[in-house]
């Protein structure tokens, strides 16, 4: 098919170069590591750029030979490389008159199995000084590491020769002594860098080609572009390294080429695949990597290799100062045949030997000392003794050394300068700082007067990122003498599930304190006081099982007594797991004076009857301990405090407890089993003797902890799900009653504002001040009110004010109006806004004021009977803007003119009268079914003359007739989608206020209800859809913009507005 050669293929090779010989093609290989192509009598058509094994191991032989190390070990790995290096190395030791004292080979390695490199160094140590180690560089590191802990590399009698595939990297120098993971033992510290100064790293020489950086990006570009389309993402991409493969394939193809352009030269066939690889063959070629490489008759490449080892580098970390770096190469002769010769890059930097020169092959004594004819048994058992006693003495010293090194050290001492006490709100739990505020005063200054006595000394901060708990310890300095060192060292050192954390201490001047982990749901006290918590069986048996397993830790390690066990002492932490804690640190916590005398005896509750009666504080006792349990389980159970409903105060049953009278807490209510009960008055046993251990107690309580798992992790989780189904009937209960809560403050706030503008500020949007082209004013006021203020009382005035609103409020939500507001006796209230209703405005006002006179005249003042309210009343229409000012108790406003001629109408009236302006008649005309009389011409302030009217009745059937008409627009309107988005003017008699499913008193119509109420749904759906829309041309749109709290008012307008 027009095929001439093949280049590779990837990996298996031996089938490949079978059939390119058979077809006579060359074929160049740059991944093919098998041996079996070497052989030219069957694959006489092959060659390649990589270099077997056998490459590599004539240079292990040279390197031995060159130092004469003539007696080796080879350790090797199982990889397939490994083993065909082995055997090169052993035939070409053979070759040269070397010897392999014996062979190791190890399976495939982690480090966990590190037992068995130790195992091959113990076996092999004795008989060698030289080591071949052809494996993984991971079990290097471990092999290394074997032999410094057996101290084989202090005085350099041990070399190790370690023979790689991986080139070396100049620019990562480091990673040639560490492990691919994070190793403590390898840290490039001076201790663990030393060792390496016996290895001799065998390696692929590094590129020198200066340009080769740039060939590799090359490679990285082309590889994501068509044909290979390798998947690009930019992390791993600038990462990802190009593998030395790369520059094989790169020089087989070049020799090919170069093979080929002699072939063309010699006018021979390009498809001969022997006239090819003579070409090839025992030549050497310029790799891309800088160096030259030979290909020997077999088609094989020599390979190019440095010699790395530890020199003094001024770059590298550490006061050591050295590293691993390339020292020598290997140069082949002009023929190259035989063995290369080991040279060095520089004659000034040569290995640095351990002991100043290499080792010998075999001591002179010989492996086992032979060869030297000395009775040395008599020292070596002098000397074996002397060493045993020694061993034993530095021991003991030694283990007393770091005993004092851990009390002086002072691990658990903490700077307070360091925490950072958390301020919170609640008073229970907090010390009143500000947030991030360092804690540089006295904690016990810093306490609140108000802090509960169950919270008073326990503050909450952050320590080095983690939640602390901080007890002020009631005492001005502590002396650190040694007991009190190993008081903390002690409880440091405590671990259990079931046992709080000590963090540590502060012991500076007037700030003594202890800090522990956090627990977030406080206390056992805390949790049996919470009302809203259900504690079922689980919950209980849970929380004793808790208390037993940290007192039978407690009671065997070295604290051996709590002396202080009580319910606010037991702490629960997030996950439902209790920890007791304030135990131990008795001389730590000596000499402090109680703050509270309520305090110290409530915690005498919890106390037995024999340390109740001692003269000292005593650290307690272990059946003490049991006493206190029996009282703290009786708490559990009960939840009524730890002596329940008893009547009488702390003192007086510490008192009789004390007097040895039988007082015990009451068991008969308790909703337990008998033998829970029968465990707990053992427990509070008058004699201490027949009291049981913790151990015998968890026995007795066995039937209580039935339910319990015997994973705490189950546990665990079924005590949070409990939790969490108890929490969701709570939540329940508190989402209903602030619904019920929300329903009250909603209707509150419509009572105050328009809905609409209520909806928008609920929502926190600005609400933006309105423009509105013609509305419809009324005023009203008593006349006389001064006077009748005056002689009557301000309960009176209250009452008079209350009626007289309460008939007002009544009679304006059977109208299209909304209520301003109302100062002293004036009454303001507008229609034609928030929504707009066309024309409607005058009607809905003047039938409104007239229904209003009419009542108004019905209404009887209660301190004065007979004596009527002579309301006055003027209307005008006209253009305003109205909107929402002011931060708290905002107002919907009005301003413009037309409010102050309104005004002035009303000022100007009669009692008993409605005064309307010219602009309102004309409208009333146009709407129909009012009568007006003409008043004149009256002298209005600050508008001159002003032509007015009186407002004297209606035609309420005509009125009837208009909604009709109206709701038959709507309803035709929405059949045939004419709710057009042109604007507000288009629908004007559809945008109107809601009204209520009311009857006008005096109408006499349940129809007017009906149809107001039909008005409204509709309005609203109306109002929704045009009320983001602009402003019509002409008219100014006053717009409340920018943060509530901050209003920036802007005028969006295309006319002139004053």
């Amino acid at each position: 098919n027009g095929t001439v050669a093949f280049v590779g293929p990837d990996g298996t090779c031996v089938s490949e170069a079978l059939v390119a010989a058979a077809w006579n093609l060359p074929i160049i290989s740059y991944r093919c590591a098998d041996m079996a192509v070497s052989d030219k009598r069957v694959y006489h058509t092959f060659a390649r750029t990589l270099p077997p094994s056998k490459s590599v191991s004539k240079s292990v032989v040279a390197l031995l030979k060159a130092f004469e190390w003539d007696k080796f070990v080879i350790v090797s790995g199982p990889t397939a490389w490994a083993v065909q290096v082995k055997d090169a190395v052993k035939s070409f030791a053979e070759e040269h008159s070397m010897t392999v004292t014996s062979e190791w080979q190890f399976t495939e390695y982690i480090p966990m199995l590190k037992q068995k490199i130790d195992r091959i160094v113990a076996d092999s140590y004795e008989k060698t000084r030289v080591y071949v180690f052809i494996g993984e560089h991971v079990a290097l590191v471990d092999f290394v590491k074997c032999l410094q802990e057996r101290k084989l590399l202090d005085i350099g009698d041990y070399i190790v020769i370690s023979v790689d595939d991986q080139i070396y990297d100049p620019a990562n120098k480091g990673s040639i002594v560490q492990r691919g993971y994070i190793d403590p033992w390898l840290n490039l510290g001076d201790n663990s860098l030393l060792p390496f100064q016996s290895v001799l790293k065998l390696t692929p020489s590094h590129p020198r080609n200066p340009e080769y950086n740039a060939i590799c990006e090359q490679v990285r570009n082309i590889s994501i572009k068509p044909p290979f389309c390798v998947p690009y993402h930019k992390m791993i991409f600038d990462s990802l390294t190009v593998p030395i493969s790369a520059a094989h394939l790169y020089d087989a193809v070049m020799i090919y080429a170069r093979a080929l352009t002699e072939v063309f030269a010699a006018g021979e066939d390009p498809r001969n695949g022997t006239a090819v690889l003579k070409r090839i063959l025992n030549r050497s070629y310029h790799s891309v990597q800088g160096h030259d490489v030979y290909i020997d008759n077999n088609g094989d490449a020599e390979g190019n290799y440095s010699v790395v080892a530890l020199l003094d580098d001024s770059e590298a970390n550490g006061s050591l100062r050295m590293s691993m770096q390339p020292v020598g190469y290997f140069q082949y002769n002009e023929s190259n045949t035989g063995l290369p010769i080991f040279k060095y890059f520089n004659e000034s930097r040569k290995i640095q030997w351990v002991g100043g020169k290499p080792p010998l092959g075999e001591p002179i004594c010989g492996f086992t000392g032979k060869k030297c004819q000395e009775d040395k048994w008599r020292i070596v058992v002098a000397l074996g003794g002397l060493a045993l006693l020694s061993l034993v003495a530095g021991s003991f010293a030694f283990k007393h050394y770091r005993y004092e090194q851990k009390l002086a050290c002072l691990l658990w001492k903490i700077e307070l300068r360091d925490v950072t006490i958390i301020p919170t709100t609640n008073t229970e739990k907090s010390v009143l700082l500000r947030p991030g505020q360092v804690c540089r005063q006295s904690i016990l200054r810093s306490i609140a007067p108000e802090v509960s006595p169950k919270r008073a000394y326990t503050n909450i901060g952050f320590y080095k990122g983690n939640t602390v708990a901080i007890k002020a310890v009631h005492k001005r300095s502590v002396d650190l003498t040694r007991n009190i060192r190993k008081e903390l060292k002690q409880i440091r050192e405590m671990r259990h599930e079931n046992i709080i954390t000590f963090i540590g201490a502060c012991v500076e001047n007037g700030n003594v304190c202890i800090l522990t982990a956090y627990c977030a749901r406080g206390s056992l006290e805390d949790v049996l006081a919470n009302e809203d918590l259900h504690l079922d069986g689980m919950f209980v048996s849970s929380l004793v099982a808790d208390i037993i397993k940290g007192m039978i830790y407690l009671h065997d390690s070295e604290i051996i007594s709590h002396g202080n066990l009580r319910s606010s002492n037991c702490l629960v932490d997030s996950r439902w797991v209790l920890q007791i804690s304030d135990f131990g640190l008795h001389e730590f916590k000596a000499g402090q004076e109680e703050p509270d005398p309520e305090m110290e005896a409530k915690r005498k509750l919890w106390r037995a009857p024999e340390l109740l009666r001692s003269v000292h504080h005593p650290r307690g006792t272990q059946k003490g301990d049991v006493y206190s349990f029996a009282i703290v389980l009786h708490e559990v159970v009960g939840r009524a405090g730890p002596w329940g409903n008893i009547q009488l105060s702390y003192q007086e049953i510490s008192r009789e407890v004390q007097m040895g009278s039988g007082l015990r807490p009451d068991t008969k209510d308790l909703d337990v089993s008998p033998s829970v009960v029968s465990c707990m008055e053992a427990c509070w046993d008058e004699d201490p003797e027949t009291r049981p251990d913790f151990r015998f107690v968890r026995i007795k309580l066995k039937e209580m902890q039935a339910g319990l798992k015997p994973n705490i992790f189950d546990n665990m989780l079924a005590i949070m799900e409990k939790y969490a189904y108890n929490l969701e009937g709570l939540v329940q209960e508190r989402t209903n009653q602030l619904t019920e809560e929300k329903k009250k403050t909603d209707a509150l706030l419509n009572r105050m504002l328009p809905k609409t503008v209520a909806e928008s500020l609920k929502k926190g949007d600005p609400v933006e001040a309105e423009s509105f082209e013609c509305v419809t004013i009324y005023f009203s006021d008593i006349v006389g009110f001064t006077e009748l203020s005056a002689v009557s009382t301000p309960l009176q005035v209250v009452e008079l004010l209350n009626d007289l609103y309460t008939c007002c409020d009544s009679i304006i939500s059977h109208y299209d109006v909304y209520k301003v507001e109302t100062i002293g006796d004036a009454y303001m209230v507008v229609s034609g806004l928030p929504l707009r209703n066309g024309d409607r405005h005058a009607g809905e006002i003047a039938s409104m004021a007239l229904h209003m006179l009419n009542s108004i005249r019905r209404l009887e003042i209660r301190h004065r009977p007979g004596e009527p309210l002579k309301l006055r009343i003027g209307i005008h229409s006209g253009h305003c803007v109205a909107g929402v000012v002011g931060l708290k108790m905002p107002r919907y406003c009005l301003f413009g003119d037309t409010v102050n001629t309104a005004s002035r109408m009303e000022s100007t009236g009669e009692a008993f009268r409605v005064h309307i302006s010219k602009t309102t008649k004309d409208l009333l005309d146009r709407l129909g079914g009012y009568q007006c009389e003409e008043r004149g011409q009256v002298q209005i302030k600050g508008k001159g003359e002003m032509l007015t009217y009186w407002l004297v009745g209606e035609d309420r059937a005509m009125r009837l007739a208009r909604l009709q008409d109206i709701l038959s627009l709507s309803l035709s309107s929405e059949r045939n989608g004419s709710h057009s988005s042109s604007g507000l003017s288009e629908t004007p008699d559809l945008l109107r206020r809601p009204t209520r499913n009311d009857l006008l008193p005096d109408a006499g119509d349940a129809a007017v209800a009906k149809l107001l109420h039909q008005l409204h749904m509709r309005a609203v759906r109306a109002y929704s859809k045009h009320h983001s829309q602009e402003a019509l041309p002409g008219i100014p749109i006053l717009r409340v913009t920018g943060h509530r709290s901050e209003p920036v008012i802007t005028f969006k307008d295309t006319s002139t507005y004053i």
